[in-house]
């Protein structure tokens, strides 16, 4: 059997089941499992299990496990099988598919844009942060045809990889919100980043995409005459016209009509993200006023730019990512709070050949805030303590804990940020517990 036919006899498998499984442990009753491989586990090894969990299939790529008498079904490449699913699901469409991506703000870009559009439009959104090369075809299988427009965030951690997502999501909207040195590891070097960011507009420009640039950074700008009839986010010539009145503690902003409106966001970057959302939005038609009232209502609950009140205290919680550039934007919103000022930052992962440079850049930087109090955490922030010696090093969160222990904060504000396996949002009871 030719793998279109696999995949054609998988999808109408698919078409009277409940869905795709990739977690043994979380199978669904009459769904599909794919046995998906990772560094350290065999999805193979779990397909009879799913199967006796009321599975109606497992897909496998494992000749020995496989057996004809049983709803397995044999391929070449499960992830490979899962993918090209995705593709004839998404074929089945004719509706917008919005493509997010870049180094920074996909997520807070993505959510603030579902709200927005669920105001006109039945839409469907990548849940949380399934945005990679397993994340996406999932999301792609998860739609029917009860949508009418799609947004769909792309992350990416070397050249290549958007632009297999692009062919399986079929975007033809798109919007790079930054380009940073952001997980530069995979990418090799900044040059890297650019082309791998890219390849979103590459295939836009392919496929007669309509595209959205953000003029604020250079290096996209450079990209926006490849385009017959881009649209700019910024400046004289931009989409909505829009101004950001206020930064802290919340994003204050005005539109057109002179119309103020207060978010749940903090720090200027996310005005940057506010303005993605309104421009999308009124492209697809909503107004101005109605887009900004969604705005205003959105509130982050994942560990993405919080704001948390204690006592005389506040708590920016920060501690879904880091890298030097959003580690900066933290920083300067935290700079301009007129109280006392903690930052406790933790190690930036994923920058390879660059870390070091890149966290002694951080040190530096942080010795020209001025900022009150700084508790540097994990073995890559030695580098930053090094270059900042007004401060404090820990080499674990444990250690860390034990000082803030003996300590009581009041009358000021906390940032909390560090990337996703520091879990730095585990701080919070503790710094609510020493809160006067």
């Amino acid at each position: 059997m030719s793998m279109e036919d696999q995949i054609n006899l998988i999808y109408k498998h698919f078409l009277n089941s409940e869905g795709i499984c990739t977690d043994s442990r979380k199978i669904k009753k009459n769904s599909i499992f794919f046995s998906l491989k990772g560094e350290n586990f065999d999805g193979n090894k779990f397909a009879n299990e799913a199967l006796d969990k009321g599975a109606l299939y497992s897909v496998v790529d494992d000749k020995e496990i496989f057996n004809a008498s049983k709803n397995l079904i044999l391929v070449d490449n499960c992830l490979d099988a899962l993918q090209n699913l995705a593709k004839l699901h998404r074929s089945k469409f004719n509706i917008p598919v919005v493509g997010i991506t870049g180094s920074n703000g996909k997520t807070t870009t993505k959510n603030l844009l579902y709200h927005v559009l669920s105001s006109k439009f039945k839409v469907y959104a990548t849940k949380g942060n399934l945005n990679n090369h397993i994340g996406v075809p999932l999301s792609i299988l998860e739609m029917d045809d009860s949508y009418e427009i799609a947004i769909i965030e792309m992350g990416a951690s070397a050249v290549g990889e958007i632009q297999q997502l692009s062919s399986i999501c079929n975007p033809n909207v798109g919007l790079i919100t930054n380009i940073s040195s952001s997980h530069i590891k995979g990418f090799e070097n900044f040059d890297g980043v650019i082309r791998g960011k890219s390849e979103l507009f590459d295939y836009l420009i392919k496929n007669h995409g309509k595209v959205f640039i953000n003029n604020n950074d250079l290096v996209i700008n450079n990209f926006a005459k490849r385009f017959k009839d881009p649209i700019f986010l910024f400046g004289d010539n931009s989409f909505v016209k829009s101004s950001l009145i206020s930064s802290v503690p919340n994003v204050t902003f005005e539109i057109s009509n002179s119309q103020k409106f207060k978010s749940n966001l903090i720090g200027s970057h996310n005005y940057e993200n506010i303005v993605f959302a309104l421009s999308i939005g009124k492209y697809f038609g909503v107004y101005e006023e109605n887009a900004a009232k969604e705005i205003s209502k959105f509130s982050s609950n994942d560990n993405r730019s919080q704001l948390i009140r204690c006592n005389s205290n506040k708590i920016i919680l920060d501690a879904y990512n880091a890298n030097p550039v959003s580690m900066k934007y933290a920083l300067e919103t935290l700079s301009k709070f007129d109280k006392y000022k903690i930052a406790i930052l933790g190690d930036m992962l994923e920058l390879g050949k660059i870390s070091k440079t890149e966290h002694e850049g951080i040190g530096r930087f942080v010795s020209n805030l001025k900022l009150d109090q700084v508790y540097y955490v994990g073995s890559r922030m030695k580098n930053a303590y090094l270059a900042d010696k007004n401060s404090l090093w820990f080499n674990n969160k444990s250690d860390l804990e034990s000082e803030l222990n003996k300590i009581q904060i009041k009358d000021s504000v906390v940032l909390l940020k560090g990337s996703r396996s520091l879990t730095l949002e585990s701080l919070v009871p503790l710094i609510k517990k020493i809160s006067a």
